[in-house]
């Protein structure tokens, strides 16, 4: 367990993008499109795979189906580099599968089973003495896997604080309509918490950059990341605020895991030891490259790639 940089903990999927769709999908009766190509999905395998890419060493900690597509997914993390001892595998639940609607614009809205590991998921499938020796744990995302409510997150952010590991965590907008209250303890052992725009508001119940981010402070939040997609992102903690930016990348495919390479950059430089904002740029230059190509771990192959993006004069 010793010699790892990153724990990440999270949901793992197998994704089919339909790229592209309309509106008129439902009422026809044979809709057509270029292409149908299962990928890796789920943001805890997401983060983890491009955090490899991008030389990092994670390792993933989720649960999966003794099934094949659960063998898909744990084939994908050993050839990603991504170490798998953290993986548990259950024959009682069903490896999850997400269909991806992608439109024109690359905006997307996924179809999910109720049966899969994604639901069943909770803290009691996670080994604490998976965090020793890490620098630092991500969770990715709360509110995606229902069972691992406030008491459960507290005790695994609590833990990690306690060994002096950093605590990164992202979101999504709750099913159940979850707000603040249902999460502070746990939002109080986090150093940089990660939402969109839309997913930070209805949390705090705020409108406005600096309003939500106040509000996610008063928890004991130490660094707030607002991610805004083709607008980069707004920063702010008890010091400073920062709106970083995005990189323009004209070739725009697919946005499907955008947010999950946006993270994945930022944890980069928190580790690289970059200043604040260039871990925000570093995240948009990641981000940026991952929209140009299918898929949420296909666009960024290597730090080198992202590098020479995050220096260049955009």
């Amino acid at each position: 367990m010793m010699g790892f940089d990153v724990v990440c903990i999270g949901n793992s999927a197998v994704d089919v993008p339909l790229n592209y769709v309309d509106e008129d999908i439902l009422s026809t009766d044979s809709y057509v499109i270029k292409r149908i190509v299962p990928l890796v999905g789920g943001s805890g395998t997401n983060v983890s795979t491009v955090l490899a890419h991008l030389g990092v060493s994670v390792k993933f900690v989720t649960l999966l189906g003794d099934d094949f597509l659960g063998d898909f997914l744990v084939n994908h993390c050993i050839n990603a580099g991504v170490d798998v001892s953290g993986i548990r595998r259950c024959n009682t639940v069903d490896t999850p599968l997400s269909i991806g609607l992608v439109k024109r614009d690359g905006e997307r809205n996924f179809i999910v089973s109720e049966s899969s590991s994604t639901f069943q998921f909770s803290a009691e499938d996670v080994n604490l003495e998976a965090v020793d020796g890490v620098k630092l744990l991500h969770f990715a995302s709360i509110f995606i896997m229902p069972r691992f409510d406030d008491q459960g997150l507290t005790k695994i952010f609590s833990e990690a604080k306690r060994k002096g590991i950093i605590v990164c965590a992202d979101m999504m907008k709750s099913r159940k309509g979850e707000r603040l209250g249902a999460i502070r303890s746990a939002l109080s052992f986090v150093d940089y918490f990660f939402a969109n725009y839309d997913e930070a508001s209805f949390l705090t119940g705020k409108t406005g950059e600096q309003d939500i981010a106040n509000e996610l402070l008063k928890c004991g939040i130490g660094n707030v990341v607002i991610k805004k997609g083709k607008s980069g992102c707004f920063i702010k903690n008890s010091e400073i605020e920062i709106q970083c930016p995005a990189f323009i990348n004209e070739t725009l495919v697919d946005t499907i895991g955008a947010g999950d390479n946006f993270v994945a950059g930022f944890i980069t430089g928190i580790l690289d030891e970059l200043d604040i904002q260039s871990c925000g740029r570093l995240a948009n230059a990641t981000a940026s490259i991952s929209v140009g190509a299918v898929g949420s771990t296909e666009g960024v192959k290597n730090k080198e790639q992202v590098m020479k993006l995050f220096n260049s004069g955009q």
